[in-house]
């Protein structure tokens, strides 16, 4: 199946709602109320195309204020309809994906997977040990 799809990316607004939740929880500014509707709507993604989700937000993930990421994450969390979001995520990722899971999940980490385009297989030892249980 082709990429492009009416002249864009089938995953434009996939791509574009991961890129405005890390925008918003990556900055030393605190949460507030256009942080969580871009939020939302990425978690409803993740909801919807669970993998393709979590592709989208690992693609966009930056590194500028860790503390201040992990802080406005848990302030996310803590309110409850986010957080509700964030565990029908959960249920329907492990539903859907029962046995694959923590491999999907371990794959997009270590950027095994991509969103757009297919990468050659690496030897390493992560991957072995992640093969054989240990990691």
């Amino acid at each position: 199946m082709s990429e492009i799809i009416l002249g864009g990316s089938r995953f434009d607004d996939i791509k574009s709602h991961a890129f405005w939740a890390n925008a918003h929880l990556d900055t030393r500014l605190r949460l507030d109320k256009d942080f969580l509707s871009d939020n939302y709507n990425h978690i409803q993604d993740c909801i919807n195309h669970p993998t393709t989700g979590l592709l989208a937000a690992k693609k966009n993930r930056t590194y500028n204020y860790p503390s201040c990421y992990n802080r406005n994450l848990k302030d996310l969390k803590s309110i409850p309809s986010m957080r509700d979001s964030f565990d029908r995520f959960e249920t329907k990722f492990n539903k859907l994906y029962p046995k694959t899971g923590r491999a999907r999940k371990f794959l997009i980490n270590n950027e095994s997977i991509v969103l757009n385009y297919v990468k050659p297989i690496k030897k390493s030892l992560k991957r072995i040990l992640f093969r054989y249980g240990l990691g």
